[in-house]
């Protein structure tokens, strides 16, 4: 007899942080982006800050947002070779981008 605990998988775990793309054209927009990652998966959004050369990707599933990460990282995107990295770290240029934020709102 089989039960539910033998058939039962868990659920895939949901990936909060996003994948950050570096090195971007300023003419690549969140369309382009939403195109070019969503062969890995279901994207939930892009967001591209405007007069930046980087972009967060959010992914539902994080197993999709690793494999976007590891098969773009080094590809060209937009005449580009583009970086594409785990967004739970820091980078200079996301760093950069919080610091002016920040500042504006004082």
């Amino acid at each position: 007899m089989t039960t539910w605990q033998a058939t039962w998988k868990p659920p895939r775990p949901v990936h909060h942080n996003p994948a950050v793309v570096l090195d971007l054209e300023s003419d690549v927009g969140e369309e382009t982006l939403k195109k070019a990652f969503s062969k890995y998966g279901k994207v939930e959004s892009v967001l591209r800050p405007e007069n930046e050369t980087f972009a967060f990707i959010y992914y539902q599933d994080k197993y999709d947002a690793e494999k976007a990460t590891s098969s773009l990282d080094g590809e060209q995107l937009g005449g580009r070779n583009v970086r594409v990295r785990d967004g739970k770290k820091i980078f200079k240029e996301v760093s950069d981008w919080r610091s002016r934020l920040l500042q504006e709102k004082d």
